[in-house]
């Protein structure tokens, strides 16, 4: 099991990296087409050298690390491209953090400029970040019976981790939390969208 007590890096960049000049001009929002759309919102800053907690649609690690370039928006309204030089994770229970570090950011009083300001790509690319690495076949919404073939409840949700994911199974006593391992998941019968699981009771009251 990989331990995530301290952050861990997604993907940086060099300090020395060359702008692109074109890139640097504000653009502007066609009012009839909406060639931007949010993936992202701007929490607030983190610690004194601009860095930036971010909240984002989509917390795949794999489509985080592949950002490089994103849009925000100016006092006007103006979109603007914003190079990112950094983004970091961190794991606190079954939730994660990101931190995101601009290369025209460099200090906590920029940062805080940004506060509650959303994150955009344009909208093609936007759309393929939101969708990226979805599983092809999820058990959301199956149903689970235990290893006596008595129903116990349904999967209301997957909450993936780098560990392995666990699914949350809402049942007649409330809902808990069962890894997505050998030792609770027995088979998988998507016919019938029906997960067989054991030892379940070992998890109760956790």
């Amino acid at each position: 099991m990989m331990n995530l007590a301290k952050p861990f890096l997604l993907h940086g960049k060099a300090n020395n990296q060359k702008n692109n000049q074109r890139n640097s001009a504000p653009m502007n929002q066609d009012a009839n087409t909406n060639p931007f759309t949010q993936i992202g919102l701007i929490a607030r800053s983190h610690g004194l050298k601009g860095e930036l907690k971010v909240l984002f649609e989509n917390e795949d690690l794999i489509a985080l690390e592949e950002l490089n370039m994103v849009y925000l928006r100016n006092e006007r309204g103006d979109y603007f491209p914003a190079r990112v030089r950094e983004i970091r994770c961190q794991e606190k229970g079954n939730k994660f953090s990101f931190f995101v570090q601009f290369e025209h950011i460099a200090d906590r009083a920029s940062a805080e400029a940004l506060r509650n300001r959303g994150i955009f790509l344009e909208t093609e690319k936007a759309e393929e970040f939101l969708t990226a690495y979805e599983p092809e076949d999820s058990v959301l919404n199956y149903d689970v019976y235990d290893s006596n073939n008595q129903h116990f409840g349904i999967i209301t949700d997957i909450l993936e981790n780098l560990a392995q994911d666990t699914l949350v199974i809402a049942g007649k006593s409330g809902t808990i939390l069962v890894p997505f391992v050998d030792q609770f998941v027995v088979s998988i019968d998507d016919e019938n969208e029906a997960v067989i699981c054991q030892n379940l009771d070992l998890l109760e009251g956790l």
